[in-house]
C-alpha cells in the first residue's frame, strides 16, 4: 500500500507499531466502554494504537455490500464464525477495514459518535483465545532444529532420522491447554528419570527441573468448503493454502526431563501437554503474502519430495523471531535468541497436506504449529535445550554476561515472544507479544479460558415489583436458576431484576421476566437450562410465552368482567394447542413442550393460569392437560410461594 497516501487512522500509526495499515489482524478482546460498561470478548481488529470493535462496525453497515459474509458473524465470541468464510471474504473485509481507517470509504471518519463505541486503547483489552481450539497439531519442520537436536542425542552422522527428509514430522497435542498470551504457566510435576545415566533405575516424582521454551509460529485453519471437510478427500497443494487463514506466535512450553522419561517409543506426553501459549492477534495470510521469500533450504531436491508434497511455490515468509526473558529481579528483558520464519523445510501448506493425505478431516479452528524454528548460529537458536546446548552452556541474561544466568528456565521468568516483518514502502506487519510467566510447581494460576476473561460475578438480586400474576414469573425464573434474591415492593407493572456486580460493583438491571431468563440462563449454566435445546422448541416456547405476556396484560384493558374472561378463555385455547402440538412431537413427557421437567414456557403459564382459575374457570373441566400440567408444577420446588 502506497505509505504516503494514507490518512485517518491509519496516519497516525507510529513507524514501529506491529499493526499498520498493512497488517489488520484478527482477535477477540474485552474492554470498558466510556460509559462504563463492560463488553466481553469482542470480534477486534487493532490499527496502531486502537483496537477496534468489529461487531458494532458491522452493525453499522461497514460489510452490507460483502455479499456471502454472514450478519451476525463478528457478533460471536470467537472468530471460527468468520474463519469459516472463503479466503475471497477474508480478503474482501480486510480491504474494507483499509478503506475505513484511511478514510476513503467515510463510514467511520464522518462520526464521531460512532468512532467512540468502536475505537478502543489497545493497551487496555485484555485478550482471549481468538479461536475455540477443535485440534491442535505441532509439527517438528526446522531442519536446523532437528539436527541440533538429533547431534546432541545421536551423534552428528545420525542427525536425522530416515524419514525426516521425506514427510513433515508431527504429533497430536492438546487443544484444552493452548493459552492466551499473559496465562501463568506452572511448573510441572511428573515422573523423572531416577538416574539421568541409567534408566534402569527407574523412576521418582518431582517438579520438571529442565523446563523449556520453544520458538515457534503455528496457523489456524479456516474455510471447510471443500471435499476434504465433506468426503475426508486428501487437500491438494492449492487447497491447503485456501484453508489457511493466519499465523500466530507461539511457545510450545517444554519439560525436557520428563519427555526424557517418557518419550520412548510414542514421544512426548505429559512432557508436552501442560501448555502452549499463543499471541492473541491472528496474522492473516493475506497480510504475510508481501513478505513471501525461500526458505533456509532454498529448495527441496535431495531428496525430491513425493509428488503430493511438491510445492510448485515452495518459499516461507520472511518473520524476524526474538525471544528475551525477564527474571522478577531483572528492570528489563534480555534477549536469548534471534531467529527466523524463513529457518524452515517444512512449510505451513506441506504441513496441511501432508495432515490430511490418510483422509484426516481439517476443521474451521484447528492449530499447527511449525516446531521450534532454529537457525544455524548459536544466538539463532530456538529454545533453551540447544542454546546451552543439552545444560553445557551458559545462557547469560545481561550484555556483559555480569548479570543473571541460565542453563534452562527458573521460576519467576517471563518469557517474551516477537515477531515482526518489515519491508521499505510498507507498513510493519507484526504479531505483538506472546508471553508467558513461570510459577513455582504447586502454584495455582486461574486459568484464563476461551471465554476470556471468564465472566462476571453477580450478587444482592433484588426484584422490585407489585405482587401480581405479572411478577410471579420472575420469582420462579430465580428459584429455578437458584440464585437467592430479595423481593422489593414497587410500583411499577413490569418487575425490575436488579443485581451488582461483585468486582467493580456496578448495579445492573433487567426488566421483565424473559430478558431476565435468558440473562440468567447464560450466566448461571450450572443449574438447569430454562429454555429448551432443540431451536425449533425454543421458537415454539417463545411463541407461547409471548401470547401469555399479552393475555396477562388484559385486566389492564378490559374492565368488563364477563367479556375479560371471555377473552381470557380464547387465549387459553390458543395457548393449549400449541402446547398439544408440541407435546405431540415430544419425548413423551407430561410437561408444556413433551418434556420431562419445566421450561421457560412453565414459568408463566403457571401464574397466568392461576389468574384464570380466579375468574371462574375450571381448568380440570375445560383444560385437563393443562391442569394436569398445572398440578405437577404446583409440586414442583420452582413454583413453591
Amino acid at each position: 500500500m502506497n505509505l504516503e497516501a494514507i490518512g485517518f487512522l491509519a496516519a497516525s500509526v507510529p513507524e514501529d507499531s506491529d499493526f499498520s495499515i498493512d497488517n489488520i489482524p484478527f482477535g477477540i478482546g474485552t474492554y470498558t466502554s466510556i460509559t462504563g460498561r463492560t463488553y466481553r470478548c469482542r470480534c477486534m481488529t487493532v490499527i496502531g494504537s486502537y483496537a477496534v470493535d468489529l461487531a458494532i462496525l458491522q452493525d453499522a453497515g461497514a460489510f452490507d455490500d460483502i455479499s456471502g459474509l454472514n450478519e451476525n458473524v463478528f457478533s460471536q465470541r470467537t472468530l471460527n464464525a468468520f474463519m469459516d468464510h472463503s479466503p475471497k471474504i477474508w480478503s474482501q473485509v480486510r480491504k474494507r477495514l483499509q478503506e475505513i481507517f484511511i478514510g476513503t470509504n467515510a463510514l467511520l471518519q464522518s462520526n464521531e459518535t460512532l468512532q467512540k463505541a468502536v475505537l478502543h486503547d489497545v493497551k487496555k483489552l485484555e485478550m482471549s483465545l481468538p479461536v475455540e481450539i477443535g485440534n491442535y497439531t505441532d509439527f517438528y519442520s526446522s531442519r536446523e532444529h532437528a539436527t541440533n537436536v538429533g547431534t546432541m542425542f545421536r551423534g552428528k552422522d545420525n542427525a536425522l532420522n530416515p524419514n525426516w527428509l521425506h514427510l513433515p514430522v508431527g504429533y497430536h497435542g492438546r487443544a484444552s491447554t493452548v493459552f492466551c498470551s499473559g496465562q501463568d504457566i506452572v511448573r510441572p510435576c511428573g515422573q523423572l528419570q531416577k538416574d539421568p545415566n541409567d534408566p534402569t533405575q527407574g523412576s521418582v516424582f518431582g517438579p520438571c527441573k529442565l523446563l523449556d521454551f520453544e520458538l515457534e509460529v503455528a496457523f489456524f485453519v479456516g474455510n471447510t468448503k471443500d471435499d476434504n471437510y465433506i468426503t475426508g478427500s486428501p487437500l491438494t497443494m492449492e487447497q491447503a493454502k485456501q484453508r489457511i487463514f493466519g499465523f500466530v506466535l507461539m511457545n510450545d512450553w517444554s519439560a525436557r526431563d520428563i519427555q526424557k522419561w517418557e518419550y520412548v517409543p510414542l514421544g512426548p506426553f505429559t512432557s508436552k501437554n501442560f501448555a502452549t501459549t499463543i499471541s492473541p492477534w491472528i496474522v492473516t495470510y493475506e497480510a504475510l503474502q508481501a513478505f513471501q521469500g525461500p526458505t533456509s533450504a532454498v529448495k527441496q531436491d535431495n531428496p525430491l519430495p513425493l509428488a503430493y508434497l511438491q510445492d510448485p511455490d515452495y518459499s516461507s515468509f520472511d518473520i524476524r523471531l526474538s525471544v528475551s526473558i525477564q527474571s522478577n529481579s531483572m528492570t528489563s528483558a534480555y534477549q536469548v535468541c534471534e531467529s527466523n520464519f524463513r529457518n524452515l523445510y517444512w512449510n505451513a501448506a506441506q504441513q496441511l497436506v501432508h495432515h490430511s493425505v490418510t483422509g484426516c478431516l481439517m476443521r474451521t479452528g484447528d492449530l499447527l504449529g511449525s516446531g521450534t524454528i532454529s537457525g544455524t548460529q548459536e544466538d539463532s537458536f530456538g529454545s533453551m535445550l540447544e542454546l546451552s546446548w543439552k545444560g553445557s552452556k551458559i545462557v547469560a541474561l545481561s550484555q556483559d554476561g555480569t548479570g543473571e544466568s541460565r542453563f534452562f528456565l527458573s521460576d519467576n521468568d517471563s518469557v517474551i515472544m516477537k515477531g515482526t516483518c518489515t519491508k521499505p514502502n510498507h507498513g510493519r506487519v507484526g504479531f505483538g507479544e506472546c508471553r508467558g510467566t513461570i510459577l513455582a510447581a504447586g502454584s495455582k494460576a486461574q486459568v484464563r479460558h476461551l471465554r476470556g476473561a471468564s465472566l462476571p460475578q453477580y450478587e444482592s438480586f433484588k426484584v422490585y415489583a407489585k405482587k401480581s400474576p405479572i411478577a410471579w414469573p420472575m420469582e420462579i425464573v430465580l428459584k429455578a436458576k437458584k440464585v437467592p434474591y430479595r423481593f422489593e415492593p414497587a410500583s411499577e407493572e413490569i418487575p425490575i431484576l436488579e443485581f451488582k456486580e461483585v468486582v467493580s460493583g456496578k448495579i445492573h438491571s433487567v426488566a421483565g421476566a424473559l430478558g431476565a431468563a435468558r440473562f440468567l440462563d447464560d450466566h448461571f449454566s450450572s443449574s438447569k437450562s430454562l429454555f429448551p435445546n432443540d431451536p425449533i422448541d425454543e421458537a415454539c416456547a417463545l411463541q407461547i410465552v409471548q401470547i401469555i405476556l399479552t393475555l396477562m396484560s388484559l385486566p389492564e384493558i378490559i374492565n368488563d368482567s364477563e367479556k375479560l374472561k371471555k377473552a381470557l378463555l380464547e387465549g387459553l385455547k390458543d395457548v393449549r394447542r400449541m402446547i398439544m402440538r408440541l407435546k405431540n412431537f415430544g419425548h413423551g413427557g407430561q410437561f408444556a413442550i413433551g418434556g420431562y421437567s419445566p421450561t421457560i414456557v412453565e414459568c408463566f403459564l403457571i401464574p397466568y393460569l392461576d389468574h384464570v382459575k380466579s375468574v371462574d374457570v375450571d381448568l380440570c373441566v375445560e383444560f385437563p392437560e393443562l391442569f394436569l400440567i398445572d398440578s405437577l408444577c404446583h409440586e414442583h420446588p420452582w413454583f413453591q410461594r
